[in-house]
This record gives C-alpha cells, sequence and structure tokens, in this order.
C-alpha cells in the first residue's frame, strides 16, 4: 500500500482513476482549491485537503508522507497567458517545491500533447523515440514549462519524475482523432502506478497513449519506465467513423494548432473547437 497525493482532485482525470487506485489499496490525498467539492470521497481511504495550487507550504504540508504526487491541477485548456503563468507554471514550481520540501522522491507531471501540438502526425520525430518541444497554445507552452520543471527537480534533487504527454483522455474515443491518440482510465491508472514503482531514475518524458492500432507517436519512452497500456481505441473504431467520417488532422495538436485558433482565449474563441 502506497499514499499517493493527487492535485486538481476534482478534475476529470482524478475523478476517473481515483477509484482504480483505491481498488489497488491505496490511500489518497485529495487536494484542490477552497470551496472545490471532490466528488464521490471514500473516507476510508482518502482524505481531502482544500490547497491553492500555488501555496508551496499548504501542500508541503498536504505531501507529508506521500510516496508520490501525481500532480493533475491547471487550466486545462488555451487561457490569457496571464492565467496561464499563474495557474499552470507558477502552480507547478509550487507543486514541485512542495514535494521536494515534504521529502516525496516521486512525481508524475501531467503534460500534454500540445507541448509538442506543431509535431506532423507522421514525422520520424513522433515514431520514434521524443520530440523536442514544438507548443501550439500558452497551453502548450505552459506544459513545455512543466516538463522543463520536471527535469530540474529531478536533476537538481535527485527525484523520479514522469513528465506525460497526455494526449486524449476519456472514457472512449469520440473522433477520428482519438482513435489515434486516446488514453483510457484503466491505462491512465496503469501509468500512475508505473510512475508509483520504476526503478528508473532521474526525468522520463512519455507519452499518455493507449496502445492503439493507429497510434503515431513512440511507446518505448513510457515501457522503458514501466508503463505498458493494454487498451486498443480500434475496438470502438466503427462507431466513431460512422459518427464522423472525417480524415483526422495531420499535426499531434489537432485543432489547436490551426490558424484560427486563437491564442489566449478559451477553446481558440470558440466552444465547438475541441
Amino acid at each position: 500500500m502506497a499514499v499517493i497525493a493527487l492535485t486538481g482532485a476534482a478534475g476529470r482525470i482524478a475523478t476517473a482513476v481515483r477509484p482504480r487506485l483505491r481498488a489497488a489499496g491505496h490511500r489518497l490525498v485529495l487536494c484542490d482549491g477552497a470551496g472545490v467539492v471532490v466528488p464521490g470521497v471514500d473516507p476510508a481511504t482518502e482524505r481531502v485537503l482544500a490547497c491553492d495550487l500555488r501555496d508551496v507550504a499548504a501542500q508541503a504540508e498536504a505531501f507529508a508522507g506521500a510516496d508520490l504526487v501525481v500532480h493533475l491541477g491547471a487550466h486545462s485548456d488555451e487561457r490569457s497567458w496571464s492565467d496561464i503563468l499563474a495557474v499552470n507554471i507558477d502552480g507547478t514550481h509550487a507543486v514541485c517545491e512542495a514535494a521536494r520540501l515534504a521529502g516525496v522522491g516521486r512525481m508524475l507531471l501531467a503534460s500534454s500533447v500540445h507541448a509538442a501540438g506543431y509535431v506532423p502526425v507522421d514525422s520520424p520525430l513522433a515514431r520514434e523515440g521524443m520530440p523536442l518541444p514544438a507548443p501550439d497554445t500558452y497551453y502548450g507552452v505552459s506544459k513545455a514549462a512543466l516538463e522543463a520543471l520536471g527535469g530540474l527537480y529531478a536533476g537538481r534533487f535527485a527525484m523520479t519524475v514522469v513528465s506525460a504527454r497526455i494526449m486524449t483522455f476519456d472514457d472512449a474515443p469520440g473522433g477520428p482523432r482519438s482513435l489515434q491518440s486516446w488514453l483510457s482510465p484503466d491505462d491512465m491508472t496503469r501509468l500512475v502506478l508505473a510512475a508509483l514503482t520504476t526503478d528508473a531514475g532521474g526525468h522520463h518524458v512519455v507519452w499518455g497513449v493507449s496502445r492503439n492500432t493507429r497510434r503515431r507517436v513512440d511507446l518505448a519512452p513510457g515501457l522503458a519506465i514501466g508503463f505498458d497500456p493494454q487498451d486498443d481505441a480500434e475496438a470502438y473504431a466503427w462507431g466513431v467513423e460512422q459518427r464522423d467520417p472525417s480524415s483526422p488532422p495531420g499535426v499531434l495538436g489537432g485543432g489547436f494548432a490551426t490558424p484560427d485558433y486563437r491564442l489566449g482565449e478559451p477553446h481558440g474563441g470558440a466552444r465547438d473547437r475541441l
């Protein structure tokens, strides 16, 4: 049994993985902002603490005794530069510093495919290894900064840090792009458990993606830390193609990387852009 602390505990990813982590026998510390309701708390195995993402001291206290910090708290799509800087970048720095002060030796940081959004899907850089950042938005820049902070804390403080470029997390793939990029809740849980148990020290950037038949990115970086995804979006392909027969986009960032996706505006200025 391990103790796992999660930021952004009320969010979609944390809500999906929590019951799976509890079923694996782990205890959870759930951190989110003041006034945010974390659903479905199991008082026998979960403890909820209100922590501003930028409050180092409060988070260090929350993380004390944890074996792993899973950092999921952030704006989850495009925002103004000031909002991205305050929450996604300053917030990630505060989480890393709090983990260090609390003596936590392992972190899983939620990066994003949008840190490499301009990489073409047919690029050898995507198919083999891990491409350098090519962010498509301010949001993507914040995830590139998260990866840089992960590298800093791993190198300077001898921590094990996994920065996961999460692709399309959902219960099931919803469109043609997600047949390539889907990350299932079960595989996201496998990623958390890999970060908890890996013997590979240092900093590792991996793709947060399932073992999809149409996947265009390399599983090898994840396999190197013990992340072996099992699910395949192909099981949903017929239904997806019936609903939407269009071709997937030519770059990893999809709609985020199109010229009409406006920087600094949620959803690129339109609710239907995502």
